[in-house]
């Protein structure tokens, strides 16, 4: 059975232990077998600083079944306010130890928030393209300056916008157009 096969995890998937410094604190540890085979007699050991008073650092979860789950309590009291980091080792007779950290964070301390890794999804976000209205080559549409041939576009555009050109919509899909336009450049449709 393999390692990753077993879960060790804090009870509703909590990411801390959250207590007040020299108050007792209750928590729940959840083993999942998630492998196909019968898990025999495991145990769960929690150890760590000795900033934290530990009541019941151990718990056997007994036998568990493929693809099921038991939570045991444990209770620690925290000597100081901090954050602590402790290690929950799960033994079993048949069985590699597997270990998982646990936070206890006691009292009012400051969270570090990680920063999240960008998604796939906004790396592959798609840009609309435009001519440069310099150089004509295509650019993507939200540019600053041409990378062809390092136009200031913004400037370019706040020009045309200071002179007021009569523009018309197209009757189809509301797209405004130049006054002069023929055919539609979003849809194509025939302008009268």
């Amino acid at each position: 059975m393999s390692q990753s096969n077993i879960i060790l995890k804090l009870k509703n998937d909590a990411e801390a232990v959250n207590a007040f410094p020299n108050k007792k604190k209750e928590f729940f540890i959840t083993l999942i077998n998630a492998s196909p085979n019968y898990l025999p007699q495991a145990r769960v050991r929690i150890e760590g600083p000795p900033q934290i008073k530990y009541l019941i650092n151990s718990e056997w979860y007994g036998g568990v079944a493929a693809g099921k789950s038991k939570k045991r309590l444990f209770s620690i009291i925290p000597k100081e306010e901090g954050i602590f980091k402790l290690t929950a080792a799960l033994s079993s007779k048949s069985q590699p130890i597997i270990s998982v950290p646990i936070e206890v964070r006691a009292g009012n301390v400051a969270i570090v928030q990680k920063v999240s890794e960008p998604t796939m999804e906004a790396s592959t976000k798609t840009l609309k393209k435009v001519n440069c209205p310099f150089c004509h080559e295509l650019i993507d549409s939200d540019a600053s300056f041409c990378p062809h041939c390092g136009s200031n576009i913004q400037q370019k555009l706040q020009e045309s916008k200071d002179k007021v050109k009569e523009t018309k919509f197209c009757v189809k899909c509301g797209t405004e157009l130049p006054s002069d336009a023929k055919f539609c450049a979003k849809c194509g449709t025939k302008l009268k």
